[in-house]
């Protein structure tokens, strides 16, 4: 049997609104997760040059945007877009884990060029 202070605890509203808060905060960063698996080609980043870098093609469902330019820069040099590419140089490892778990993403590639 729960302590007082436990049973307490579970009626008060304001922590039941945070935990639920909590849970969301887990499931959305669940799902970011989940969905990033698979967003990268196989070869990305099988040649990486003297520091580990390599060139990274951003696939995106839409022209970017100045926020979505600005957003990919955190994380390698902007080359240029075509389209809905965005072509990134230095991209580190790092840096492609986190482009996979941005849903406005829809793909990592390689570069047709070699980069």
């Amino acid at each position: 049997m729960p302590s007082p202070t436990l049973r307490r605890a579970l009626r008060s509203a304001p922590l039941r609104r945070i935990a639920v808060v909590v849970v969301l905060v887990l499931l959305y960063q669940g799902w970011l997760g989940v969905q990033a698996i698979g967003k990268a080609d196989p070869g990305v980043g099988a040649h990486p040059d003297e520091r580990g870098r390599f060139p990274v093609d951003v696939v995106l469902g839409f022209p970017p945007e100045r926020y979505h330019v600005l957003e990919l820069q955190k994380h390698g040099r902007v080359a240029g877009t075509d389209g809905n590419v965005v072509h990134l140089r230095s991209v580190s490892r790092a840096g492609v884990d986190a482009l996979a778990r941005e849903y406005w993403i829809d793909a990592l590639t390689v570069p047709r060029n070699g980069g």
